[in-house]
């Protein structure tokens, strides 16, 4: 664990990346070369609520592959967002009681309540509430409205909430999960090594050479043009979760969009929370989870999960690094 004041270790971050514009999750040619290597091809989309960047090997690229990857996220989005009321998801939400049938619906659920009950319910999807009063998601919550991961049901490929005034949003984990179906589209069309980034949950799949693996910056919390931290990937993903990605002004405070689901109140302790894991769900979920709770649980869950590790960084200045990423992780 990292133990410098906050103006050092900020100040040591941005004087190591000089003027280097940077995002929160690149490949290595982004920021090393400050251009694309000849043997990649590089697409962009839209979806989830972010830019989606797609780096695909020249001698795999079909537009199939990068067609089909934007697609499935897009499908997903669609599916289970709370910004479209058709999606299924706000099926849910609008008819409680009622079971809404889904594939995507009840794999992500099924999810959602397992990181609920493994973080003991810091990583909560039932959120909705909060999210309203504080203005980032839309529609409005009564006061009587509840927070209770275990108010809803899966069964098979149907989901419910039992009650009114239990609303699910999903925003902490199926991006994660979109991820990882825009990994499967793309490698059923042929790629054996690709890099997908959507706002900060990414899956490095394979190679982009023979002889390294990705290599991915993690954003530097308070310099938008600027990295904190550089990690090599393959076959891993890495979602980064920080109350610095969405802010509100609420009656004169600033807030941020991720809330403790036993409070409903924003939390801001964790301005940055990166996790690395075998899949983009997983890392999405418990990059939430651990942005919530406090410093000891946060780091005990990390280090408790196999394939999982974490670098998290405090409102004071410090930071955490898991044992699994000490020789892997390195600090600009």
């Amino acid at each position: 664990m990292a133990h410098r004041s906050r103006r050092q270790f900020f100040t040591d971050a941005g004087k190591a990346l000089g003027g280097l514009a940077m995002i929160n999750a690149v490949p290595r040619w982004a920021f090393a070369a400050r251009q694309p290597l000849s043997d990649l091809v590089h697409r962009s989309s839209w979806a989830m609520g972010t830019s989606i960047r797609l780096s695909l090997l020249e001698r795999e690229f079909t537009s199939a592959a990068a067609d089909g990857a934007f697609q499935r996220l897009q499908d997903v989005d669609g599916l289970l967002t709370v910004h479209n009321d058709g999606s299924q998801l706000m099926r849910v939400n609008r008819n409680p009681g009622t079971w809404v049938s889904g594939d995507e619906l009840a794999d992500v659920t099924r999810a959602a309540l397992h990181f609920g009950s493994l973080s003991e319910g810091a990583m909560d999807v039932t959120v909705l509430p909060a999210l309203r009063r504080f203005g980032f998601a839309p529609g409005t919550a009564a006061a009587s409205d509840l927070i209770d991961f275990t108010r809803m049901d899966v069964m098979g490929e149907r989901v419910r909430v039992r009650s009114a005034g239990t609303g699910a949003d999903f925003g902490g984990i199926a991006k994660g999960y979109g991820v990882d179906q825009a990994i499967l589209a793309a490698r059923s069309a042929g790629a054996s090594a690709a890099l997908i980034d959507a706002g900060g949950d990414l899956y490095a799949l394979g190679r982009p050479d023979a002889d390294r693996p990705w290599k991915i910056g993690i954003r530097h919390p308070e310099q938008a043009e600027a990295l904190v931290a550089t990690l090599e990937v393959e076959n891993e993903a890495v979602a980064t979760s920080g109350t610095y990605m969405q802010k509100r002004v609420v009656e004169g405070r600033e807030v941020s969009h991720l809330m403790d689901p036993r409070t409903g109140q924003p939390v801001h302790h964790v301005v940055s929370a990166t996790i690395v894991a075998r899949d983009t769900m997983t890392a999405d979920a418990l990059a939430t989870a651990v942005s919530v709770m406090d410093r000891k649980a946060g780091q005990s869950l990390i280090e408790r999960q196999i394939g999982v590790e974490g670098f998290l960084i405090y409102e004071d200045g410090t930071s955490f690094t898991s044992s699994g990423l000490n020789h892997r992780l390195k600090l600009l």
